[in-house]
């Protein structure tokens, strides 16, 4: 049928852009728009009659404010705002306050953005904002304009410029177009009978010169009435041919605009509209561009007290809300192996983040832990503290790259292998990753059901080095080779700093060594800095020229075998060590043992504070009957087997060296001096 113009028609200039094509004003609606996108809108998708769906076109919390602001802001990259006026991006503008009618809610003044205008006209008058946006761009081109004029916005969406007349001056300015177009569009379903164009069979002209003739046209909603009650002309095969181009004399555009720029950047206009938080994230991450394609199916909600959750199927995915999680998508490997796992029933719940991806991996969190996946080894679960540990060291992209297998529980624990370490759990030492040659020594060693056991704290590194602290022992990793510290040696060297700057000992230098044939068992790990013996003594340290002189009269197996008790420093400054078989005194004079029969006379006679003082060299042994001796700084002490061992000091010990000691006709000491 024709359409009858009435007291609120305005037949739109946008639909005769074919007639003057070089009108700048008409811009908006002439044929070239956009180029076409790489998942552009195809002609023969166009239905004359269904151009937008209802739940699309009126949905109006489509965008938020935000969503809106975020959508302009992806459109314009640069706005050199060369005509005087800014990018509607950037656009601002003091609005006046509209009480409510039965059409819309109202509208408060004040300043706003563009994007709040749009927004808040939207949900004022329930109309979608896409189809506001979608609007904006077929009329004056506004969204995508880098140097808007004064009357583009002046006339923003057209509202009061009738083909026949000059513009209504009310409506001028981009508040008054937005919010009174989104008016009028509400106006036409509340009142059809005002209205030719109704639902079922129309006779739609293709172009104001009515030879180039009508379809007839069966208009299956309110929202499709309404576009042609706003732009009363449907495209000719001319026009959709060339869908991204002109057509002929007789094509008209604007309908045809509405459709494919809604197609372009929200998907298709008659597919299921999604809604609120999850359509906010789909657009998010770029609608109809986005990885998971378009809605084909309606969310689907459960709206239980207990149990608030919607989702919603795309081409390649869905996307999953809940109160507490929000919305979030799930596609590609990821999702297959959550579906695996029966979605959100099973035990990994609702996700909780969306998708981060690197090349060649991904990974993304849910309520139970993470999915991480690599093109090389698929995707895989990571669970609780160990998915969290994970997370903070740089997941996908951190020192342990992808999983590359499942987690293996054992001894209270469990770990997961990834490309390069492991993350290991129990509850009382918590999650940690062991990476690298960490790692490998950590696997040779048995892992966590060898003696190591679970780690206990993230490797620590250090100037020589980095170390990791096992429940068992530690692993230390150096220039020379990876080394590992056990049991009691280990907590020792732990005590003593291990190897952070103010530690004594520095990093192991060589393997712990134990002597087998000992009862009880003693052994010995030798570090930069000194050594570590254990035995049922405990573990104790040597250092320095005390250390030297234990290893050079054989260490552990010497005659002095293990330490007993740390390094004491005397009140003559002398500083000791007690051995199992003797002691080293460090003095002036250097570092001497003091071993058998001679230490425990030594030790009688008071040791450093005694008569002697300090030893002053190393005991000597082959003298006349297998004998031995041993200087102090005050004198000597001689054994033999048959006499035993005996001091001989002061003018005594001068007589007898005139008699020539132990080789003149007194022979050895019998006995201590009187």
């Amino acid at each position: 049928m024709t359409q009858t113009l009435s007291r609120a028609t305005r037949l739109r200039r946008a639909a005769i852009a074919t007639i003057a094509l070089v009108t700048v004003a008409l811009s908006a609606s002439i044929s070239v728009i956009n180029a076409p996108t790489a998942d552009a809108a195809a002609a023969s998708d166009f239905q004359a009659g269904d151009i937008i769906s209802d739940a699309n076109f009126f949905n109006s919390s489509a965008l938020s404010a935000a969503g809106v602001q975020a959508f302009l802001a992806s459109q314009v990259a640069q706005c050199p705002a060369s005509n005087g006026q800014p990018c509607l991006k950037d656009y601002t503008q003091s609005t006046p306050a509209v009480a409510a009618d039965s059409y819309c809610s109202g509208a408060s003044g004040g300043l706003k953005t563009a994007a709040q205008i749009i927004a808040d006209s939207a949900v004022a008058c329930g109309i979608s904002p896409k189809v506001l946006i979608v609007m904006l761009q077929k009329e004056q081109g506004l969204v995508t304009a880098t140097s808007p004029t004064t009357y583009a916005y002046l006339h923003a969406m057209g509202q009061g410029c009738p083909d026949t007349a000059a513009c209504d001056t009310r409506y001028y300015g981009f508040f008054n177009q937005v919010y009174y177009s989104a008016r009028q569009l509400r106006i036409y379903i509340a009142q059809p009978s005002w209205w030719a164009y109704q639902l079922g069979n129309n006779n739609i002209l293709y172009n104001p010169n009515t030879s180039c003739g009508t379809k007839s046209v069966y208009i299956q909603n309110d929202a499709t009435r309404a576009l042609y009650i706003y732009t009363p002309y449907t495209p000719n095969a001319a026009a959709l041919a060339n869908l991204y181009g002109t057509g002929d004399a007789c094509s008209t555009y604007g309908n045809r605009n509405f459709w494919r720029l809604y197609s372009d950047w929200f998907g298709s206009p008659t597919g299921y509209p999604v809604l609120g938080d999850m359509g906010a994230r789909w657009q998010a991450i770029g609608g109809s561009s986005s990885p998971i394609g378009n809605p084909v199916a309606d969310e689907v909600c459960s709206w239980s007290a207990d149990n608030t959750n919607c989702y919603q199927n795309f081409d390649v995915g869905a996307i999953s809300w809940t109160p507490a999680t929000g919305a979030w998508e799930t596609y590609g490997s990821i999702r297959a192996l959550w579906a695996s796992l029966n979605y959100e029933r099973g035990y990994m719940g609702y996700p909780t983040s969306g998708p981060t991806n690197t090349p060649g991996r991904a990974y993304q969190k849910f309520q139970a832990g993470s999915i991480g996946w690599s093109v090389t080894n698929g995707a895989f679960v990571v669970l609780g503290a160990m998915s969290s540990r994970w997370i903070a060291t740089g997941a996908t992209t951190g020192p342990l790259g992808s999983p590359v297998a499942k987690e293996s529980c054992a001894n209270g624990g469990c770990t997961q292998a990834f490309e390069t370490g492991l993350t290991a759990w129990t509850p009382s030492t918590g999650a940690w990753d062991v990476d690298g040659s960490l790692a490998i020594a950590w696997t040779q060693a048995g892992g966590a059901s060898g003696s190591l056991g679970y780690p206990t704290a993230a490797a620590l590194t250090a100037a020589s080095g980095t170390y990791q602290t096992f429940q068992g022992g530690s692993i230390v990793s150096t220039a020379q080779g990876t080394i590992v510290v056990s049991g009691a040696i280990n907590q020792k060297w732990l005590t003593l700093g291990a190897m952070t700057a103010t530690g004594t000992l520095g990093a192991p230098v060589t393997a712990q060594s134990c002597d087998s044939a000992a009862t009880p068992a003693k052994c010995v790990q030798r570090f930069e800095r000194g050594s570590i013996s254990w035995s049922a003594s405990g573990a104790w340290e040597t250092t320095g020229a005390i250390d030297a002189a234990w290893q050079g009269s054989g260490g552990l197996t010497g005659s002095l075998g293990p330490a007993t008790q740390a390094a004491a420093t005397g009140s003559n400054g002398t500083v000791s060590q007690v051995f199992a078989g003797g002691i080293i005194v460090s003095s002036g004079s250097g570092a001497y043992p003091v071993t058998g029969d001679i230490f425990s006379r030594w030790t009688a006679i008071g040791g450093t504070t005694g008569p002697l003082g300090s030893p002053t060299g190393p005991q000597v042994c082959g003298t006349k009957d297998n004998g031995c001796y041993q200087n102090f700084q005050n004198g000597a002490i001689s054994w033999t087997s048959a006499t035993g061992a005996w001091e001989t000091y002061g003018d005594i010990r001068t007589r007898w060296a005139q008699q020539g000691y132990e080789n003149g006709a007194l022979g050895y000491p019998t006995g201590a001096p009187v």
